[in-house]
């Protein structure tokens, strides 16, 4: 398991607590900041500089909905960014869903496939 992903299971591991409790004590709250601090510094949430991308997983989430398919790969590899990374940075940073459509469970499984011949080899 990557440092993202045990980040992110960190995180909705204490959400739930918050949410089966009605509120966030103190340590809980600060927790979660750290976490965030810890999560911003992973490789999808690189900064960049481009005028319509913040972070280099969005990049690569605006290759692969403009078809870009290749190229977004291309770029997984090159940032060294895992596929349940990638995946796991959209299902965090994606507040408005707009990648929900496009990322279904057969189009995971397909980057997965992809990215182990072309980055693994």
């Amino acid at each position: 398991m990557s440092e993202q992903a045990k980040i992110l299971a960190e995180m909705q591991e204490i959400i739930m607590t918050i949410l089966k409790n009605g509120s966030a004590s103190e340590a809980e709250a600060d927790r979660i900041d750290e976490l965030e601090a810890l999560l911003h510094q992973q490789k999808c949430y690189k900064e960049i500089d481009d005028e319509e991308y913040e972070y280099q997983g969005e990049e690569i989430a605006g290759l692969f909905a403009t078809d870009h398919y290749m190229e977004a790969i291309e770029k997984m590899c090159e940032c060294e960014i895992t596929p349940d990374d990638f995946f796991g940075f959209i299902a965090y940073h994606d507040e408005d869903e707009e990648f929900t459509e496009l990322f279904t469970d057969a189009f995971i499984s397909e980057v997965k496939k992809v990215y182990q011949s072309k980055c693994k080899s």
